[in-house]
């Protein structure tokens, strides 16, 4: 009750971004640590937040739960072969029960339950159209945003303590009504803008043939500039990985 709409919107995809560059900075680091070792481990993250829809988010997103949620749960439960009926429900079994892995609270019930419900409708969407039709070119511009809302929506339940602090957080995100004057610094707001723009950036993958094309002298300062850019924004707090917590 404290904060604006605006700040609240600024700390939900805060957020939204916080846990994944956290989630899948560390994946990357164990993946280039066992690269070191001679082992290849899978990619983890694919660019989730550019998905099209919230199933191809669920393939680009910790690949490997989602990828042991389906061989483990999904398939086991009878997956799609027993009809549309039990295709939905192993569905939300599948997603309420990977909201349990998460911790035993109701708040991430509920952020399992909300996956589990937008996979149904979009399998039963998918289901409903012609063989071969593509989706209107409106669709498929708004579809990644509307996506990457319905995440952020999701991870108000994923990070509140409580359903009171959800439902406070999301009046503001969702029904843009909020009694606070606090706001958050805007310096925020163009970091994020940043790291979305180099996001896009990176996910089109000419940036990097870019990069391995140059002189090794010049990859290495540069590279050794970034490491230094880094380093002077690092906090001398520890600051634990916030999945450390699952």
């Amino acid at each position: 009750d404290l904060y604006t709409v605006g700040a609240a919107w600024l700390a939900v995809v805060g957020y939204a971004v916080q846990i994944y560059c956290d989630f899948s900075g560390y994946s990357d680091m164990a993946i280039a640590l066992a690269a070191l070792l001679g082992y290849r481990l899978c990619l983890n993250f694919n660019f989730p937040y550019l998905a099209s829809d919230i199933r191809d988010f669920w393939r680009r997103w910790h690949i490997s739960l989602s990828t042991w949620l389906r061989d483990y749960l999904y398939i086991s439960l009878g997956g799609n072969r027993a009809g549309s009926f039990k295709t939905y429900r192993n569905l939300m079994l599948t997603m309420l029960l990977g909201g349990l892995w998460h911790g035993a609270a109701w708040t991430f019930v509920i952020w399992g339950a909300l996956h589990g419900v937008a996979l149904s409708v979009h399998r039963l969407w998918e289901s409903r159209r012609a063989p071969g039709q593509e989706p209107h070119a409106l669709m498929r511009a708004f579809s990644p945003i509307l996506t990457f809302w319905f995440v952020c929506f999701c991870w108000v339940f994923f990070r509140a303590g409580d359903f009171e602090t959800a439902t406070t957080v999301l009046r503001a995100f969702v029904w843009l009504d909020a009694d606070g004057m606090q706001t958050l610094p805007m310096m925020m707001a163009w970091v994020m803008i940043g790291l979305f723009v180099a996001h896009r950036i990176a996910a089109k993958g000419a940036f990097v043939k870019r990069l391995e094309s140059l002189p090794e002298p010049v990859f290495a300062a540069g590279l050794g500039a970034v490491f230094a850019i880094a380093l002077a924004f690092t906090s001398a707090d520890y600051q634990p990985f916030i999945y450390f917590q699952f």
